[in-house]
């Protein structure tokens, strides 16, 4: 049986398809709350130029994906449709990694707002070759149903060790200031070396499937105008609009909220770096339990309706300490205990918030991301044409977009409740307990209404199933023997 007809993929496929999340979560995991703390608090750039800068790159950013994934769709080479481009971002994307942390090249506010939107659009464009790719890739290399769950699992899994791994060398390299400038120079070299060399381990073992991986199936479009029809036609599916449309506002609300970890530490809660670095290894451990029993777990219980109670559970959970504590700040009750004792009854309190917080959310996205995947042959079969880059790329346009558009606002917002880098750090508590009451209100009602898109998603296993069977990817006896769209 040639390779190409097999609908499942090898445990080793798999893995390197895993260790190929390591390099977006290392450079995700900055671009949360570090590079916002550190360009406003450390290096002095005004919070709404940080949030105009790292907008600006969003847009471009998202604009650029859709672009990327439609190319690759069609590209041809020896290496196939998304290997080029792969080997391509790796090298660049660990030196704009470098560049961003540690180069200081103007004190003022116009230099350091150009010198933050340049590498940081380099650095994005410079990953969008890496990740739509790869997102795309995953969907080629196993069709199956419960094991699309185990492959985003596992690529979940290495995400969390890159990810969580980056987090805690932070946390040990600031010590006990979040504005420790050094740390953060160390940090660029680490992260910068763990990208290169993750990236290409992952893309060379994956680069042994590209005999079995999908080949173009017709020729690009000619013009412009049929681009636009060939992309309005291929992404007009309900399914897929419900994951698009959720995602838009999930990204609004991402955009509003991230990178305000280091904040809330350092002026609603007390914490040094060094008193929370513990919150990432047991974040860690639940992410890698949660990753390596996911396909089990896909295998018992239907992807949208498990997806959607834990979306139920973590917009529960998510806001509750910060509802209790403000209680405690505006009615001089107690239901908190005091802030700043390490290993005392509140650290133990977030601690366990945290992980199951983690543990809910991980499971959570790693449905997601399986759901997405098998819109791709519902497509095909209405269609005729496989589109993986154009699925996994297309929404990036306009939730980049509008979680660009969050970014700005909360800019705006650190600015509304007085929070400035020349602040005392009283002003700066006072203004952080206002900015926490915001954004309680914002965790409630903006997940709630993705969690009401995500219930439209109709695919099932039987609708999935049947997809496979009517493109003759499986057989009574469970393998393809024949693509219905090559030729």
């Amino acid at each position: 049986m040639d390779d190409k007809s097999k609908v499942s993929a090898s445990r080793t496929s798999l893995i390197f398809y895993g260790i190929g999340n390591i390099s977006p979560a290392i450079k995700g995991n900055f671009l949360g709350a570090p590079i916002f703390f550190y360009y406003n608090n450390v290096l002095g750039l005004e919070a709404w130029l940080v949030s105009l800068a790292l907008a600006i790159a969003l847009v471009i950013d998202g604009i650029t994906d859709p672009l990327i994934g439609y190319m690759s769709d069609y590209t041809h080479s020896r290496w196939g449709r998304r290997h080029p481009y792969i080997y391509a971002s790796i090298l660049p994307g660990a030196l704009f990694y470098y560049l961003l942390i540690t180069l200081n090249l103007s004190n003022t506010q116009l230099g350091l707002f150009i010198q933050l939107l340049l590498l940081i659009t380099l650095l994005r464009v410079a990953w969008t070759l890496y990740q739509v790719p790869r997102e795309a890739l995953g969907a080629e290399i196993s069709k199956d149903y419960n094991q699309r769950t185990q492959l985003h699992g596992l690529s979940s899994f290495f995400g969390w060790i890159g990810g969580a791994g980056i987090a805690y060398l932070t946390l040990v390299l600031l010590g006990d200031s979040y504005s420790n400038i050094e740390g953060y120079h160390e940090l660029a070299i680490w992260g910068a070396l763990l990208i290169l060399f993750s990236g290409l381990i992952f893309a060379v073992g994956t680069s042994r499937d590209i005999p079995s991986l999908e080949a173009p199936t017709r020729s690009k479009p000619k013009n412009f105008k049929s681009i636009m029809e060939e992309i309005r036609d291929t992404l007009n599916h309900k399914s897929w609009l419900m994951l698009f449309f959720a995602g838009i506002v999930f990204s609004i609300y991402v955009g509003l909220t991230s990178g305000l970890g280091f904040y809330f530490n350092s002026f609603f809660w007390d914490w040094k770096p060094t008193d929370v670095k513990e919150f990432i290894i047991v974040d860690l451990f639940a992410a890698l339990i949660i990753s390596a029993f996911a396909g089990k777990l896909a295998q018992r219980f239907d992807k949208k309706r498990l997806a959607v109670i834990l979306f139920i559970i973590s917009i529960a959970i998510g806001p509750l300490l910060l509802i209790l504590r403000l209680a405690d700040v505006w009615w001089g009750i107690s239901i908190l205990p005091p802030n700043g004792e390490k290993f005392g009854s509140l650290w133990w309190i977030m601690l366990t918030h945290s992980f199951v917080q983690a543990s809910v959310g991980v499971l959570a996205w790693i449905l997601v991301g399986s759901m997405t995947a098998d819109i791709v042959e519902d497509s095909q079969r209405q269609t005729g044409k496989r589109s993986e880059g154009l699925f996994f790329a297309g929404p990036h346009l306009a939730q980049k977009a509008v979680s660009g558009i969050g970014l700005m606002i909360k800019g705006l917002m650190l600015t509304a409740v007085g929070f400035a880098a020349t602040n005392t750090v009283e002003d700066k508590i006072a203004a952080m307990e206002d900015l926490a009451g915001i954004i309680v209100v914002l965790a409630i009602i903006m997940p709630s209404i993705s969690l009401y898109l995500l219930s439209q998603y109709e695919l099932t296993k039987t609708s999935h199933q049947s997809n496979l069977t009517d493109l003759g990817y499986i057989k009574t006896e469970g393998i393809k023997a024949e693509d219905p769209q090559s030729g």
